[in-house]
């Protein structure tokens, strides 16, 4: 092989394993849609952006590579659109930066230097270096990729991402490679660097901020379940308690004329707390929940089936199982209030074994439409919903469990298990 083709294909190999770098970290803060040619387009953007040269006072190959970038992100990732243009312009930026320091400063003291040859023997691994301390520093503190800022933030990293960019942009507009000389170099270096640093330092707050995030949403769930738990605790014990003032009632009966005796009485027995309270298995827990959407699928005519095999007391947080069983169970009666009757199935059966509890929830539905790995809901408000399968995954989670979701036409199949957490 002569040294031509030798330097050819060093050219395309160390290329295409920097954009592979590029492209992975990448889709650590947004995902990528499966179609094949849809992330070819974007394999072959980051590839692009990597080996384009940047030389100062040619502004086409920097437009080129950034606008060509966010082309491909618009095509191939999901997300909002302000998402993807700040990630677009975040990443792409990062790169160009890198390759215009790389290009003019260190491309220049090696002509000084007599290094010529060297350089561009060491070109593009120069760019892999950066391709994968880019991947490596991301991957450290990997944001979830379906996080979504809401729009004034994505707003403002959008204005803070412009600032360092216009500073590089000035950098390739202001220098001409023919009026060089040795004290613009460091200058241009010291930009550069800084440039560079800015952007390194907004993905480390973009990570940040998604934490955060995250971190207010768990507790937004736990006080949710919380609440709702307390709820029902609560109904049950007005229901206890209206059955001990049944004396009471009983007087007033005694008490009322003729007429008003079958009204009276009708309105007692149409009260909730009138029902009976089943004991479905050994947790208390589990008890209330499902007696009371019992009783709501009852009144919805949805067929309910239930197999529950759990003897004891589960030592779990009273929330923690009302996130599972109450919101999986939610959802399943959502599911089936959009069908006719007699087609409305509600199936479930859980199990406390072997240090394990296994649930599994099977409901009818329509055809299912899928977002982020979750259901859309079919509320109208959909930005202030949708967190019923969320917290049964944050819940899972946080006891190093594992959620299947298993969809067909008309079925939905919701699995889980955790490990039941051992008591001193």
């Amino acid at each position: 092989m002569n040294p031509e083709d030798f330097i050819f294909y060093s050219f395309i190999i160390f290329g295409i394993i920097a954009a592979i770098f590029v492209y992975a970290a990448l889709s650590l803060f947004i995902r990528i849609k499966k179609s094949w040619w849809r992330r070819g387009f974007l394999l072959f953007a980051c590839w692009l952006t990597t080996i384009m040269v940047i030389f100062s006072g040619d502004l086409i190959n920097l437009s080129v590579s950034i606008i060509f970038f966010l082309a491909a992100l618009w095509c191939a990732c999901e997300g909002t659109l302000l998402k993807r243009i700040t990630l677009g312009l975040l990443f792409s930026s990062a790169i160009s930066a890198f390759n215009g320091f790389y290009d003019n400063c260190i491309g220049f003291l090696a002509h000084c230097g007599g290094m010529d040859t060297l350089y561009s023997n060491l070109y593009l691994i120069g760019r892999l270096f950066f391709a994968v301390i880019l991947y490596l520093s991301i991957r450290v503190r990997k944001p979830r990729q379906d996080f979504e800022l809401s729009s004034p933030l994505w707003r403002l990293m959008l204005l803070l991402t412009l600032s360092p960019l216009g500073i590089m942009i000035s950098l390739i507009l202001l220098r001409s490679p023919y009026m060089r000389i040795g004290e613009t170099i460091l200058s241009d270096s010291a930009l550069f660097l800084l440039v560079i640093l800015s952007f390194a330092v907004l993905l480390r707050a973009l990570t940040v901020l998604e934490k955060q995030q995250r971190l207010e949403q768990e507790n937004m769930l736990a006080l949710q379940n919380q609440r709702y738990y307390k709820t029902m605790e609560q109904q049950q014990f007005e229901t206890r308690k209206l059955r001990h003032d049944l004396s009471n009632h009983l007087q007033i009966l005694l008490a009322l004329p003729e007429d008003q005796k079958d009204a009276y009485i009708k309105e007692m027995l149409a009260r909730p707390a009138f029902g009976q309270i089943l004991t479905w298995c050994g947790d208390t827990t589990i008890n209330i929940i499902l007696t009371v959407k019992e009783e709501l699928m009852r009144q919805n005519n949805i067929l309910f089936l239930a197999k529950v095999d759990i003897k004891d007391e589960l030592p779990f947080d009273r929330s923690d199982l009302c996130a599972i069983f109450a919101n999986a169970l939610d959802n399943a009666v959502e599911a089936c209030v959009a069908l006719t009757e007699g087609e409305r199935e509600i199936h479930l059966d859980a199990a406390a074994q072997k240090g394990v509890l296994a649930v599994n929830i099977r409901n009818s539905c329509q055809s299912v439409s899928v977002t982020k790995d979750f259901p859309k809901t079919t509320k109208k408000d959909a930005k202030n919903h949708g967190l019923g399968l969320r917290s049964i995954q944050e819940t899972v989670n946080k006891y190093d469990g594992n959620m299947e979701i298993k969809q067909k036409k008309n079925s939905f199949n919701l699995f889980l298990y955790l490990p039941i957490p051992v008591t001193p």
